[in-house]
């Protein structure tokens, strides 16, 4: 065996081992929370270096937390609307902050860029920045830009991701009814589910001991339970689906991804996880299938086009495939497992080089997050 070949099979074991560490429950927009939950505390700092807090930032009424990027598109469309939103309710109980979450060290180029855009767009509210992205994974954005409507005791009214045109007006609609005090059939909407709060206790329980190594094996226990307490909250079917994937069980993966479809159809992380273990039983056609419509429900989740990559490229063709990952790069340039499945086509093909490559860079993106 070559000395490349043997560094392209310690580079994939060790940035595949190093996502089981990594492992985290998904959401339709954000990665273990939904609306009726509890959003995390933070404390990051702005440009000039001080620090400040949600307590310190939040609206008397609502808190809308942007997280955005230089490098996404939609970014710049998402802070110019909530600037006018900043500048029509800032007096009236709203509250606007923006974070950063370009990148894991945020380097004086990024500074010099964020300052550029906040000049440029004449942002009147509170830039700050994610130094090492702990807030965005405290969150689990799974797409940038994304907008996290927040009330006053820190509890979840409101998520958007990738800033579709139909759904940010929705949103800004959902915002200004409530600042205005207005009942709307938006706010009777978001207003509408919230999950049984022993599921609720049960699922941040698992939640707790999945970040332990030591008591990681009760996880399941704690998803379970908060299945029995409340069937309809999505969130713990769609974390047992991701733990059996990670113990290979696919059978049970696959069915705790179809509970979670049956509460909510165009849950795109369910039919994407759905889809690759289509794809891996060869039925690659099905799988793309899935992805497509996962696309249609939430076009900025990376893992749906880099998934479709790799169907394509186990099919041979090529060009598809690198479109995908291409669109995937787009969605999320610090998205390690981009670049693992990249590579694996590359290996594929035969492509050592290229192979060896797509592997280093994603190793390179695992060991900045250190």
């Amino acid at each position: 065996m070559s000395f490349r070949i043997k560094r392209i099979i310690f580079l994939t074991v060790f940035i595949t081992s190093y996502g089981v560490l990594f492992f985290a429950p998904a959401a339709a927009t954000l990665q273990g929370l939904q609306v009726g939950m509890e959003a995390p505390e933070f404390s990051l700092k702005n440009l000039g270096g001080d620090t400040s807090t949600f307590a310190d930032l939040r609206g008397d009424k609502l808190t809308v937390l942007v997280f955005w990027s230089t490098w996404s598109k939609k970014s710049e469309k998402a802070l110019a609307r909530m600037q006018k939103l900043h500048e029509k309710y800032k007096g009236q109980g709203l509250a606007v902050i923006g974070v950063n979450a370009d990148e894991q060290k945020i380097s004086d180029k990024t500074v010099a860029e964020i300052r550029a855009v906040q000049e440029k767009l004449k942002i009147g509210f509170p830039m700050l920045v994610d130094h090492g992205l702990a807030s965005f994974h405290d969150y689990g954005a799974i797409a940038l830009p994304t907008m996290v409507v927040i009330d006053r005791e820190r509890v979840i009214k409101y998520e958007l991701s990738g800033y579709p045109l139909v759904g940010s007006e929705a949103m800004a609609d959902y915002v200004g009814s409530v600042i205005e005090g207005k009942k709307t059939p938006v706010v009777e909407e978001k207003a509408g589910y919230q999950p049984n709060k022993a599921a609720l206790r049960f699922y941040n329980m698992g939640k707790t001991t999945l970040k332990s190594k030591r008591m990681a094996d009760s996880a399941e226990m704690w998803f379970k339970k908060a299945v029995e307490a409340d069937p309809k909250f999505v969130l713990p079917h769609l974390s047992l689906g991701r733990m059996y994937l990670q113990k290979g069980d696919t059978a049970l993966a696959q069915g705790a991804f179809k509970e979670a479809l049956a509460r909510e159809p165009a849950n795109p992380i369910a039919l994407c996880e759905s889809g690759m273990i289509l794809v891996n039983e060869g039925k690659g056609g099905e799988g793309v299938a899935l992805f497509d419509a996962a696309r249609k429900a939430e076009d900025g989740y990376a893992p749906c086009y880099y998934y479709a990559g790799y169907a394509y490229g186990k099919e041979g063709k090529l060009e598809d495939a690198m479109k995908m990952f291409d669109e995937a790069e787009k969605a999320n340039p610090f998205d390690y497992n981009l670049f693992v499945y990249k590579g694996k086509v590359f290996e594929g093909q035969n492509e050592r080089q290229k192979a060896f490559d797509a592997y280093k860079k994603g190793l390179e993106i695992v060991l900045q997050r250190q």
